[in-house]
């Protein structure tokens, strides 16, 4: 989430009110998983019987193919050490994951709840659950996982109930700011053979029990507000076989408030040897190392491109690589925001769980809290940008021509004729919009006529706007604008448009 509106400066024409009351499309790799990855697993309860198993080691199998991409993203990707992407002439580019893909198998499923154990060629597995429906996000995508627990670096323990842990839990919480503690707003899991019941216990004694059914337990959400200090399994005859704390403490009112003890971190030091891959620009340089390491260096801590980065608290710097196919970009990128500016910036890409494009990348570059305005000084290109590989440079250059159509369609002059489109009034037309735009903008005869190289082309029947413009490399991008909505374009995978 490299745009980060609340910081950020500039002319009026910009609504960035709008941006921030609007949810932002998950990117593929430079944002955070929406579901818990890649956590290693400890087993913290104390096992009270060994006659309770888990029978756990079959399944149901869950073809890929039948997993949506957002599924498939989170599943094979996001734990993928050596991510490769794969440009098909003709069809649309897709990812490979050279270390294989899981054996995925439903466990459990009670009607409403799913668990899939996933099992992966690298040794580990992870156990994935989510509402047997699934859930669409705010931009129309589909997914069922909405939690993953993996044993990545601590594969002695298992993430089905064993007969030491015949339960396994997933607790949600949350904080409200008139109560006096965190709220549990979810408890769930699954249950071993012989485990009828699960209990929530209270500090005062209290017990809220909930059934077994199909080898899962779920509380829902109406769990009361108390002292819960445990999470009991009991078998048929009521005996308490395993429990489990719950920790939900301290209470908010007690959680001291001091300012945040940052620190920079050190400056990684440069491994020995020549770099694997190298850039130049008129004010920086960029190093790529075999390691994962990448180290930036500015020429100068006076230069303009500086003192804009100055603008922002940190800087990012980002490696990715691309591929095109069928019409559309794919993307593989990831990064770091974590170190304050300064003239050395380096840092690792990649973790022990994977998700990382490995080295060598097709671009890499620093981006800043900066511009997100049309037609500003700041333009539509991070300040710097290295591109490696051709392929860099095609993507690079018409992701920027995709951000100017993408600003053109938020700015406040249009943002009211927008509006007043969707409530049924007749916009403006190709003439007046261009000469409301300016001398950047110029009208087209028919939506899908082609503008000049370096304007950008407006059309307008009164009701639907269409914006073109050609990139660097000749290629028309366009965005459609029906009212409030976004119709057709080819540039929702450059930019994010609405």
């Amino acid at each position: 989430m490299r745009e980060r509106f609340d910081a950020l400066s500039g002319p009026d024409d910009g609504n960035w009110e709008e941006v921030r009351g609007k949810v932002r499309r998950r990117s593929r790799r430079t944002s955070a998983l929406v579901a818990a990855v890649a956590v290693a697993l400890v087993v913290t309860g104390l096992g009270f019987g060994g006659d309770v198993v888990g029978l756990f080691d079959h399944g149901k199998p869950v073809p890929l193919s039948s997993l949506s991409e957002s599924d498939r993203q989170i599943a094979v990707f996001s734990l993928c050490r050596r991510i490769e992407l794969v440009s098909r002439p003709g069809q649309l580019p897709r990812e490979r994951c050279r270390d294989g893909v899981p054996e995925v198998r439903e466990i459990a499923n009670d009607g409403t709840r799913f668990y899939w154990k996933l099992s992966y060629p690298t040794g580990f597995t992870c156990l994935a659950s989510g509402p047997v429906h699934g859930h669409r996000d705010a931009d129309g995508g589909y997914s069922k996982i909405g939690m993953l627990g993996c044993n990545v670096g601590a594969p002695s323990h298992s993430v089905v109930p064993t007969p030491k842990r015949p339960i396994t839990v997933d607790i949600a919480l949350a904080v409200k700011p008139h109560e006096s503690r965190a709220r549990i707003t979810h408890a769930a899991g699954l249950a071993g053979a012989g485990i009828t019941s699960v209990g929530l216990v209270a500090k005062s004694g209290f017990v809220l029990k909930t059934g077994i059914k199909g080898h899962t337990y779920d509380f829902g959400h109406a769990v009361p507000l108390r002292d819960w200090v445990a999470l009991v399994a009991y078998d048929d005859t009521g005996k308490e076989v395993y429990r489990e704390p719950v920790y939900v403490h301290p209470p908010v009112g007690h959680l001291p408030i001091r300012p945040p003890d940052y620190r920079p971190p050190p400056i990684p030091a440069l491994p020995a040897g020549p770099p694997l891959q190298h850039g130049e620009t008129a004010v920086a340089t960029i190093d790529v190392y075999a390691s994962k390491l990448v180290a930036a260096h500015f020429d100068s801590v006076t230069s303009e491109v500086y003192r804009r980065l100055e603008r922002g608290a940190r800087p990012g710097l980002f490696c990715g690589d691309v591929a095109f196919g069928a019409g559309r970009w794919l993307v593989v990128a990831g990064g770091s925001t974590t170190a304050p500016l300064r003239q050395d910036l380096r840092t690792t890409l990649g973790t022990q769980y994977g998700g990382f494009p490995s080295p060598p990348y097709d671009y890499c570059e620093i981006s800043g809290t900066y511009g997100r305005y049309w037609n500003d000084e700041e333009g539509t290109h991070e300040l710097v940008e290295v591109p490696f590989t051709a392929v860099g440079r095609r993507y690079l250059n018409e992701r920027a021509t995709a951000r100017d159509l993408a600003y053109l369609t938020r700015t406040r002059k249009m943002w009211p004729i927008r509006k007043a489109i969707n409530r049924g009034e007749t916009g403006p037309t190709s003439t007046e919009l261009a000469r409301l735009f300016g001398e950047r903008v110029v009208p087209l005869g028919a939506r899908t006529a082609t503008p000049p190289p370096g304007k950008v082309g407006i059309w307008s029947d009164g009701k639907l706007i269409v914006a073109s413009e050609l990139s660097p490399g000749g290629r028309r991008l366009f965005v459609t604008v029906r009212g409030m909505r976004i119709g057709a374009n080819n540039i929702r995978h450059l930019s994010f448009v609405y």
